[in-house]
């Protein structure tokens, strides 16, 4: 199963996942939840760096490429 999505993340200041959102969907939900899921698994992430310490939150947009193989990418 192969597909590409992207992914919206929030991160709050100490690292923590405030919220995944599925910007354009994989049309296959499977992949859509294992995107979510491995992001959530993933954090907490590392606190922000004094220099981004003004900031409350952070949002990364990202495309995950699941490709043939069991594999996986991401691009911006």
């Amino acid at each position: 199963m192969y597909g590409d999505l992207r992914l919206a993340v929030t991160l709050r200041p100490n690292g923590a996942v405030e919220g995944v959102e599925i910007l354009l969907s994989s049309g296959q939900r499977v992949l859509d939840q294992a995107a979510v899921r491995t992001v959530r698994l993933a954090s907490p992430f590392a606190p922000f760096p004094a220099e981004m310490k003004q900031w409350d939150k952070l949002e990364i947009i990202r495309t995950w490429r699941f490709v043939p193989g069991n594999r996986m990418n991401t691009e911006n």
